[in-house]
């Protein structure tokens, strides 16, 4: 039996993969902005104002851009379509938002567990890319 890393098969999973890297990077900023241990003190030493402006800019730009998100990594991942410029902006928007979020240096006291997630976010990133690319080397010319 010879297995082929080329044509559909090969294009369908490197789609698959880098689909599943984009939801893990999504996954892993999210965990690192809402889930991960937080520092209540740092939180309450922000006024008003600031807690108002992370609102604001970070989470309500988080929970806004998880549907769109969501749905191009669940087609990615159905295989009905060969959607890689979807998922290429979807790859671009997270690590946009990622870099975004390290922009703002007030939620490290915060949340000192961000930058953790945050590497691990530009690390699905970077497979996704990779995984994008494998996908477009196999599309047919």
């Amino acid at each position: 039996m010879r297995i082929s890393l080329s044509g559909f098969g090969a294009r369908r999973g490197w789609r698959g993969l880098a689909a599943s890297m984009v939801a893990a990077a999504w996954g892993a900023l999210g965990y690192g902005l809402i889930f991960s241990s937080h520092n209540q003190q740092a939180w309450g030493d922000l006024e008003a104002g600031g807690r108002f402006a992370a609102n604001l800019t970070v989470y309500l730009p988080y929970y806004v851009l998880t549907l769109p998100i969501a749905a191009v990594v669940v087609l990615g991942l159905l295989g009905t379509r060969d959607l890689l410029y979807p998922l290429a902006a979807a790859a671009v928007a997270v690590a946009l938002f990622a870099l975004w979020v390290s922009a703002q240096d007030y939620l490290f006291d915060a949340q000192p567990q961000l930058l953790t997630s945050l590497a691990g976010c530009l690390g699905a990133e970077a497979l996704a890319v990779l995984a994008l690319t494998g996908a477009r080397a196999q599309a047919p010319n």
